[in-house]
């Protein structure tokens, strides 16, 4: 009996060492870096970009109004598009002025018969035109277009033209050449890169040569004189 009761003991202590040995769970959870798993990470990821904006509405229905003498014309044009107006007022024989309420705001400045076209709303970002206010003393014609009615130059020869003009120039072309004899004022505009550069300001007969920046849109201001536009 004594021997029996000596390896119950023996069992019972060992029981409680291994006992004593093991995990026990804490309440705490366990730290994931110590089993080899890696914690989540607390980093926040960037929202994606957004979109870019779409691109520019570029064409619209032509819009004509005709009248005789002064005038006020609420305009249809959407806003958002670039517009070329060609104004007529063959037997006027005084002062003609067309304004705008946009920031564009002095469109013609003339004097006697008129023939020419002229851009409007082509500058993003500015406030866009939605009214002209018209000074003749004659019947006239006011006709709003888009880029599609408008003359296209051909590379590497002279483009005739007369007073006020809006001209599309092609693809590939990096320099013009403007001339005239007109003895009045003569401007030319490029578009290039959204912003309006004045390439020409002269009096007087001029040859005038500047940079392009290829496919492009050019504004001549000449009502008094005849004049060549190349691009090449």
């Amino acid at each position: 009996m004594t021997r029996v009761r000596g390896r119950v003991a023996v069992l019972l202590l060992a029981g409680l060492v291994t006992a004593s040995c093991s995990v026990q769970p804490s309440g705490r959870g366990v730290i994931l870096g110590s089993l080899g798993l890696d914690a989540p990470s607390s980093t926040s990821v960037a929202p994606p970009p957004p979109p870019p904006p779409p691109p520019r509405r570029l064409e619209a229905p032509t819009e004509t109004h005709t009248g005789k003498g002064d005038a006020t014309v609420q305009l249809s044009w959407p806003t958002d598009v670039p517009g070329y107006l060609t104004f007529d007022c063959p037997r006027c024989d005084s002062n003609i002025f067309v304004h705008t309420d946009g920031d564009e705001n002095s469109l013609i400045n003339a004097i006697g018969a008129y023939h020419g076209t002229v851009w409007f709303n082509v500058t993003e970002g500015r406030d866009p035109s939605r009214t002209l206010t018209i000074t003749a003393n004659y019947s006239w014609t006011a006709t709003l277009s888009d880029h599609r009615t408008l003359p296209a130059v051909t590379a590497g020869k002279p483009y005739a033209g007369k007073g006020d003009a809006v001209l599309v120039l092609p693809a590939g072309v990096t320099h013009a050449t403007f001339k005239t004899g007109s003895r009045g004022n003569s401007a030319v505009w490029v578009q290039s890169g959204g912003t309006m550069d004045l390439a020409v300001n002269e009096i007087g007969a001029t040859t005038s040569d500047f940079p392009v920046p290829g496919r492009t849109l050019v504004e001549v201001q000449a009502y008094e004189g005849q004049w060549t536009f190349t691009a090449s």
